[in-house]
């Protein structure tokens, strides 16, 4: 919590200082020979504007004091080395990751993606599909494009279970009915032909990672949402040939008809054995995802009037099927988290990402082409007997390959590139193929590194994010070591602390027993005739709170002043008489007083330490204001009382 509110509370920063008042270049504090720029201090100032409670900090000069504490003790960690820690570095780097991560991704294109996901979510597809399955290397692109289009035709004319028996073969050539799905089931490709296609019509060849496909669409209809169903289930085949699967599941279905627990035949009975052990219970699913229609349309059939079905035959065997748990789309809001993390990790992650390279590569004014291509492919060799690729002894590797920005690869980074990634090429390729794929990745990896290394520089926002961050952690390892856990751990100092101020440290006026209110008298006067004649609490509760809260109790230590008790309570042992306070009657029962005392040293440690570690921190700031010279530029600062005046 410490460090959440260092880093993220006390040094965020909110909008830009206007170059008309403030310039870029103004100072308005020096810190032992650091610059401190005032559109950092303004920034700063005005993001803690809202969040401070103390109306002191809201002041310009008062704030400026604090700003310079906090500058003080930055200097004082980088002076002990704290920014080198091994620790600090690796937590810092970890964040810093994920937060440039957030940024190289293109934000419309993703939440395009998301908008789209949650419309298919809302829609269920059945299809079928004929696949002409390649590969874009050994196959001849064009001759599969033609033989899927002429297999098109067909697919538009004749029968599908005569096509499938005639041209499926599981290898080359995919003949399947897919049955319902919607977002996320199938490749992104594949997914936006199907809900492009009207019902009836077949797609016009389109290709995947796979191959060239053309889907036939047969229905689309709402979604049905999710449902959680248990099942008992005997198979078709048995051990024993005396038990009929059907004369079983009769058996079962009467048994519970007559009340029998559900859970418990599915434990016995059940030849489900991944789920007969959870009492039949299934994970929820949705449309497309059982490899059964009668048993999803069952399931998404039932209610909570007729929550269990009556027995079905399926491939598998015989099932009867409880409802357990139904739930209807949710709203996009809801869903929207979800939606953007399965975005991230599905095939519409690449379009995210191919948005995002050719922004940079525009950027960067950088072309996919590189003109040295063909130089290397012509100077290049695999070495079958090393296993690595070389190049000529007569080609100069001294020559710029690439140049981003300020950043240039040679030849022989490329040719390191191509030996460390040999998995993601197959041997059959010839060369001019490898070199083209795998430049196209050396291309995309070298651009995004690039970004990643000088996002810093390029985006003011994320450079004050990071800024941010890397302060307040800063700060946070500086004041655990120096303040929050030294004052724990110094138990001399803490005990003389307490010695000197144990004024400060003193139990209230306490009582000991019970409160009890109420909005009607005269639920509180029979309270008291309870009290009166040593009936307990709960023997109280039991009679006056039957069929509403009546009554409402509140026992055991409370100091005076305690929100339970009514303001005009005297401190006096014994019944009260009944006292009203506003709306509400209260009476109190005090078992015993409990006059102020002095609190021992581990009676009073919690607030002890606080208060010890606010003296050392007061003591430590004065000490480093007298180590390092500082000094405040009042013309700058005249200016920026004037910014933000208006």
């Amino acid at each position: 919590m410490q460090k959440y509110f260092i880093s993220i509370s006390i040094f965020c920063f909110s909008f830009f200082i206007s170059n008309a008042q403030v310039s870029e270049n103004d100072a308005i504090l020096t810190i032992s020979d650091q610059v401190v720029l005032a559109n950092e201090f303004v920034r700063v100032y005005n993001k803690n504007l809202n969040l401070v409670q103390d109306a002191s900090q809201k002041d310009l000069d008062s704030y400026l004091e604090l700003f310079i504490n906090y500058k003080l003790k930055l200097v004082e960690a980088k002076k002990l080395d704290y920014d080198k820690d091994p620790t600090y570095l690796k937590e810092f780097k970890s964040y810093k990751n994920q937060l440039t991560d957030a940024y190289l991704t293109d934000k419309k294109v993703t939440d395009a993606l998301v908008r789209e996901a949650y419309e298919r979510t809302n829609t269920e597809v059945k299809a079928q599909h004929i696949l002409i399955l390649f590969d874009e290397v050994e196959t001849d692109t064009l001759e599969a494009y033609s033989k899927i289009e002429k297999l098109r035709q067909r697919f538009i004319n004749e029968d599908f279970e005569s096509l499938k028996k005639e041209l499926h073969n599981g290898k080359s050539v995919f003949v399947e009915d897919l049955g319902y799905f919607s977002a996320f089931k199938m490749v992104y490709n594949f997914e936006s032909a199907a809900y492009s296609t009207k019902v009836g019509e077949v797609s016009s060849p389109f290709r995947t990672r796979f191959g060239f496909h053309v889907v036939k669409v047969l229905e689309k209809r709402k979604s049905k949402g999710q449902v959680e169903v248990a099942h008992i289930m005997i198979t078709n085949k048995q051990k024993d040939s005396t038990l009929v699967p059907k004369d079983r599941i009769q058996e079962l279905h009467r048994l519970l008809l007559q009340g029998e627990d559900f859970s418990e035949l599915a434990k016995q009975f059940s030849d489900d054995k991944s789920s007969s052990s959870l009492g039949g219970k299934l994970k929820p699913f949705k449309s497309g995802q059982i490899n059964s229609e009668i048993f999803e349309n069952i399931a998404f059939g039932l209610t909570k009037n007729e929550n269990i079905s009556q027995p079905i035959q399926t491939k598998f065997g015989w099932h009867i099927l409880k409802l357990i748990d139904y739930k209807s789309v949710e709203s996009f809001e809801s869903l929207k988290p979800e939606l953007e993390t399965q975005v991230g990790k599905d095939s519409r992650s690449q379009l995210v990402k191919a948005k995002m390279l050719e922004q940079l590569l525009v950027d960067y004014q950088l072309s996919k082409q590189n003109p040295n291509i063909s130089n290397i492919e012509s100077n290049l060799s695999f070495n079958s007997t090393q296993n690595v690729w070389e190049f000529s002894d007569n080609f100069d590797t001294t020559q710029p390959f690439l140049t981003i920005q300020n950043k240039t690869y040679g030849s022989q980074d490329f040719l390191e590139y191509l030996n460390k990634n040999q998995r993601a090429v197959k041997e059959n390729w010839p060369t001019n193929v490898i070199v083209k794929k795998q430049y196209a990745s050396f291309l995309e990896q070298s651009v995004f590194q690039y970004k990643r290394d000088n996002l810093e520089n390029e985006n003011q926002e994320f450079a004050h994010i990071i800024n941010e961050y890397r302060e307040g952690l800063l700060l946070f390892e500086l004041m655990q070591d120096k303040i929050w856990d030294g004052a724990k751990n110094d138990s001399i100092g803490l005990q003389n602390f307490y010695d000197e101020n144990k004024p400060n440290y003193v139990w209230p006026d306490r009582i000991e027993g019970s409160v009890a209110r109420s909005s009607d008298s005269k639920y509180i006067k029979k309270v008291l005739k309870y009290w009166k004649n040593n009936r307990t609490n709960q023997e109280i509760d039991e009679a006056l709170n039957t069929s509403q809260q009546n009554v409402i109790f509140s026992n055991g230590e409370l100091e005076i002043g305690h929100s339970a008790l009514p303001p005009s309570f005297e401190f006096k042992a014994g019944l009260s008489k009944v006292i009203k306070e506003n709306v509400n009657y209260y009476v109190v029962n005090v078992t015993e007083l409990k006059p102020s005392t002095q609190k021992t040293f581990e009676e009073a440690k919690g607030q002890l330490i606080s208060d010890y570690q606010t003296e050392l921190e007061l003591k430590w700031i004065q000490e480093l204001r007298s180590k390092y010279t500082f000094k405040v530029n009042q013309d700058v600062l005249s200016k920026v009382k004037l910014l933000i005046s208006n």
